[in-house]
């Protein structure tokens, strides 16, 4: 079975593909290729970006996490099937363990509410 372990990618490359203005509008295009989990896990560490109670470092790890996912240089080309977006998911889900002390109720909340927006909330898992 295929094994990517996000540690082996210096996501600190990837922190000037994330601008704070233009990634909504870059994950809100990508949304249902990348699906619900993937997308909530970015908006999570989106907002939490946005957040004044995130501390700089915090916001350097986010950054380089979001970089990656709408950076066109993956270690996993998206277009490849089935494992296009797995770098992806493990790169995203690493970094929200890494930053989960500053990923409150109100950055939940705001990720779940955006993320309503952009899916049928029946589909939602």
């Amino acid at each position: 079975m295929f094994q990517f372990d996000p540690k082996s990618v210096d996501i600190t490359m990837y922190e000037g593909y994330f601008a704070e203005n233009t990634f909504l509008a870059k994950l809100k295009g990508d949304s249902k290729k990348l699906g619900d989990k993937i997308v909530y896990d970015a908006l999570k560490l989106y907002y939490c970006h946005k957040s004044q109670n995130t501390p700089a470092t915090e916001k350097s790890t986010i950054a380089g996490a979001l970089g990656y996912l709408v950076s066109p240089y993956d270690a996993i080309p998206d277009s490849m099937p089935l494992y296009g977006t797995a770098d992806d998911a493990a790169i995203l889900s690493d970094a929200l363990k890494s930053v989960s002390l500053y990923v409150g109720n109100e950055v939940e909340e705001m990720a779940k509410s955006k993320l309503g927006e952009w899916f049928d909330k029946t589909s939602i898992k």
